[in-house]
């Protein structure tokens, strides 16, 4: 009974230590890329969905799928690649992982917004604040939006602060409401969502509102509103 009990005991431990799904390590990560792809998409937690992939080819990670929960085929997709050794994520992407690799580097390109939205050029005096792990100004000043040449968000702030965030536009209302989703900054990698309005001439930026991730593995989140 007792070398039964302890064959058992061994073979519980070599699956806590083989299979990162067993590990304690993996509900933290499972929690971080459900709380990344929930901060990317706009909606709670709750509302994502994960799976692991079977990619026993990879040595160092593994891959974690998310969508938003729905029946919305262009909802949003994405994965987490995470570390085996520490269980933290080392990419995340808001395309969907495409098992298998090839070309497109593992991942699918996302669906593009086809319909009409603003194309403008415009900046705007007004107040907010920007934080993230290593940038944090409340003293926001001035917020920039084009979708007419290289889609992005920029906001400027006093001592000289400035980001500027670019992406795609996902979504609009066709007259002065955008979405914007967030491939890239001025500082680095980044990921995210950008929502805009603008006024009702379409001159002049009546709200930002911001949240993601940037590359150094930070939560970001800023407000902008016109004066």
């Amino acid at each position: 009974m007792k070398k039964s009990l302890g064959a058992t005991g061994f073979l519980v431990a070599v699956f806590f230590l083989v299979f990162p799904r067993g590990a304690a390590g993996q509900d933290r990560s499972w929690n971080d890329c459900a709380h990344r792809a929930a901060t990317a998409s706009g909606v709670s937690d709750s509302a994502i969905q994960i799976r692991a992939e079977n990619e026993d080819h990879r040595d160092g990670t593994y891959i974690l799928s998310w969508e938003v929960r729905g029946n919305d085929p262009r909802r949003q997709r994405g994965y987490c690649e995470i570390s085996r050794n520490d269980r933290r994520i080392v990419r995340f992407e808001t395309t969907p992982y495409r098992s298998g690799g090839g070309p497109g580097g593992g991942y699918d390109e996302p669906h593009l917004y086809t319909g009409p939205y603003a194309h403008v050029r415009v900046d705007t005096d007004g107040t907010g604040y920007f934080t993230s792990r290593t940038l944090r100004t409340d003293r926001l000043e001035r917020g920039y939006v084009d979708t007419r040449d290289q889609t992005s968000v920029s906001l400027k702030g006093r001592n000289g602060f400035r980001i500027t965030f670019y992406g795609v536009v996902i979504a609009s209302d066709a007259r002065r409401e955008m979405t914007l989703r967030i491939t890239s900054s001025d500082r680095g990698d980044a990921r995210g969502r950008a929502s805009i309005r603008l006024n009702g001439d379409r001159n002049e930026v009546e709200w930002i509102s911001l949240s993601g991730f940037m590359a150094d593995g930070g939560e970001m989140k800023a407000e902008f509103n016109r004066n």
